[in-house]
Order: structure tokens, then C-alpha cells, then sequence
């Protein structure tokens, strides 16, 4: 069932609290790479998100997006330096794919791999859509052997595969100074979903990992935002802008939830919605609820490209948005202890 107000709601959502540790002893998180660190009491990541590599293979212009979409790449990195980079769902059209979509992932990954910047992918709704080898499972096994990749394989229990959190740790030690949670909004070959069991693995994992390392600074990540992103927007003091309408998971209280309840994730930042950009702080004004700028010149568009910045930085969470051409805009944050 869908969280909404008619099913679970808020009351009910707290509750999934109690059995955080029983979830947890079912979920397998599996992930590679060298352990992620602050830096100089920093940790930087650049989002790309909706890069649609593959679309259209068959066509002159269908090969030039991607190379286009490598450039947009490439120069956010470049601008950047970031510490970590996070693919936030669609990186291929899968639905234009025959066979071949274990090349474009790899083709995707080149920037990463060109600049040694470890990365993670969450799923999207046409990431598994080619005809023959192209499902979550098949993708997620191959990200994974990648030395720099630390996409997780997240709760069995959960619907799709990316449902997994990151720790990064403080530069010269082994405390845990940050976390990235990730959830699979589902779309292509299983249903578009942000389920009860969601809620319950991110509730489990938050106070798991609480009760480790305490209330450090986190952000969560998913492909499709939910209505009340929209809500959020046209209540004003945001920055960036809303041009088409999220209307696809309606889960509502989400957001209230997440500013009540799991108030040590300071940022969400989501895709599917490419020709939005906009960052707005909760009614607290202590979290920030933001989609990605379009990154891939796949997939509808008329807005120019680049990557959504998100930084851990001495008690502020910090975003903005690093345009192609290297031109910076829609800076905001909000505190956290750190």
C-alpha cells in the first residue's frame, strides 16, 4: 500500500520505529569502494540526474545527446572536484535499448571513472526498460564492480533495488560524520511506489544508525518527488523554478513526516521532473526539499544542463546548482550540528 493519509499517516508512520532494529537484521546492505571522507572538514557531492543515455540509438542525433550529456559531465566534475558523485535514477532510456545496456552504463560511468570520482546510482523509471539483460538486478550487479562504486544492494523486503544508505566518515578517523540514504520510487518494469515497507527500512535504518553514531547530518535521495514537493514550492522562499507538475506519487504527511520525525535529514533531492530545479527550506526552515537540475540532453527538456552541488560544510548543509557552461546559481542552506 501507498503511505498516505487514508492508509498509515503520520501517527501511524512513528510507529514503524519500534521494530527499526528487527527490519534492519533483514536488510542486506552490500557495497564496495575505499570508505567516503570528509575533506578539510568538508564533503562535497554532485547530483546528475535524467541523463537518458541510449535514447533514440538508431538515429544521428540519438548517439550526439550522449556526448553532449559527457560533456555536461565532464565540466560540472571539472568545476566541482566534488568528493562523490550521485546518479539519482533514468541514466539510460532502457526502453530504447536492445541489448547492449550494460556499454551505456559504462558509457555514463566514464566521467566518474576519467576523474577517479567514486559515485552511487539510484533507480529510475527507464533505467530497466531494454529489451534483453537490462533489469534493476542485472545493472545494480554490474555498477557494482566497478572499484568506485558504492551503489549498495539495499532491503530485500523492499520494492526495487536501490533502497541502501552510504556512511562518510570523518577524515582521520572511523566516526561516522554524514549519511546518504537512498530509496527506489520504482517505474519501468515494476510499479512506480513509494511503499509502507520504504518507510519502514528508512525509519529502521535512521534510528539504527542514530543509535551508532548519533545525530549526524544526512540526506535522502529518490528518482520521483512526491505532490507535496509542489506544495512545498507554492508556499514561496524557494529558489529555482517549477515548470512542470508533480503529480505522480501522491503520499502525502511524507514531508511532514520526514521534518518531524527524521529530523537529522537535512536535504531530499530527487529527478524525473526535468525542467524543475527548485530547492525550497521546510516551514522550520531546518531541512530543504530540492529536485536535481536536468543533467542529460536525453529525454524532454528546454532548459539548459548541469548538476544540483550538495556540501557538508561545518554545520551547514549547503546546495546549488553548477551549470554547464560553469555558472552558479540558486545557492541556499541550512544549519546542522556538526
Amino acid at each position: 500500500a501507498v503511505v498516505s493519509t487514508q492508509s498509515t499517516g503520520i501517527a501511524g508512520m512513528w510507529q514503524l520505529h519500534t521494530f527499526a532494529l528487527w527490519f534492519l537484521s533483514t536488510t542486506a546492505v552490500v557495497q564496495g569502494g575505499t570508505p567516503l571522507r570528509f575533506k578539510d572538514g568538508k564533503f562535497r557531492i554532485a547530483q546528475f540526474t535524467d541523463l537518458h543515455y541510449g535514447e533514440d540509438e538508431f538515429t544521428p542525433w540519438g548517439p550526439i545527446q550522449d556526448v553532449n550529456s559527457d560533456h555536461v559531465m565532464h565540466s560540472v566534475l571539472a568545476a566541482e572536484t566534488p568528493d562523490f558523485v550521485l546518479f539519482t535514477g533514468d541514466s539510460l532510456t532502457g526502453n530504447n535499448i536492445h541489448s547492449n545496456s550494460t556499454a551505456y552504463w559504462k558509457y555514463v560511468l566514464t566521467p566518474c571513472l576519467d576523474s577517479g570520482t567514486p559515485w552511487a546510482h539510484v533507480f529510475g523509471n527507464h533505467d530497466d526498460l531494454a529489451e534483453e539483460g537490462g533489469d534493476r538486478e542485472h545493472l545494480l550487479e554490474y555498477d557494482m564492480s566497478f572499484n568506485h562504486s558504492h551503489t549498495g544492494r539495499g532491503a530485500p523486503n523492499v520494492p526495487g533495488v536501490s533502497n541502501y544508505f552510504i556512511p562518510i566518515y570523518e577524515e582521520h578517523s572511523d566516526y561516522v560524520a554524514a549519511i546518504i540514504y537512498n530509496l527506489d520510487t520504482g517505474g519501468g518494469k515494476i510499479p512506480v511506489q513509494m511503499t509502507e515497507d520504504h518507510i519502514a527500512w528508512l525509519v529502521g535504518a535512521y534510528y539504527h544508525n542514530t543509535q551508532l553514531y548519533g545525530h549526524v547530518p544526512a540526506i535522502l535521495t529518490f528518482h520521483i518527488p512526491v505532490k507535496d514537493f509542489e506544495r512545498l514550492y507554492n508556499l514561496g522562499n524557494c529558489v529555482g523554478s517549477l515548470n512542470n507538475t508533480i503529480d505522480e506519487l501522491d503520499n502525502q504527511e511524507l514531508l511532514a513526516f520526514l521534518a518531524d520525525m527524521l529530523p537529522n535529514i537535512k536535504l531530499v533531492t530527487t529527478g524525473h521532473y526535468h525542467e524543475n530545479d527548485f530547492c525550497c527550506p521546510s516551514q522550520t526552515k531546518s531541512q530543504l526539499f530540492c529536485q536535481g537540475r536536468h543533467s542529460g540532453y536525453g529525454g524532454y527538456s528546454t532548459v539548459a544542463r548541469g548538476s544540483r552541488i550538495i556540501q557538508f560544510s561545518r554545520g551547514r548543509l549547503e546546495t546549488w546548482i553548477r551549470m554547464e557552461d560553469k555558472s552558479v546559481k540558486d545557492y541556499i542552506s541550512v544549519p546542522y550540528k556538526p
